[in-house]
């Protein structure tokens, strides 16, 4: 994956690295929330857990900032093999 192709996928998943390590947009939660509600029916007792709490919790957008990390390491790692 290139710089350009690795900031492109960032911005798909809502996510801007800084030196702390990811932060997550607006965007990229209401990504988490759909991936979650798929989540949630496949039986992930963590996602059920997730969607429970108010959007405005911080441990839902933890959750949700975690979601996102995995779906960019996904794309990343599929685009490496």
């Amino acid at each position: 994956m290139s710089p350009e192709e690795r900031q492109e996928a960032l911005e798909r998943h809502g996510l801007t690295e800084t030196q702390d390590g990811f932060v997550l947009s607006l965007r990229g939660f209401q990504r988490a929330a759909r991936r979650a509600l798929e989540l949630r029916k496949q039986g992930d007792q963590e996602a059920v857990r997730m969607l429970a709490l108010p959007p405005d919790d911080p441990l839902r957008w933890e959750y949700a900032l975690c979601i996102q990390i995995e779906a960019f390491r996904d794309e990343w790692y599929e685009s490496e093999f």
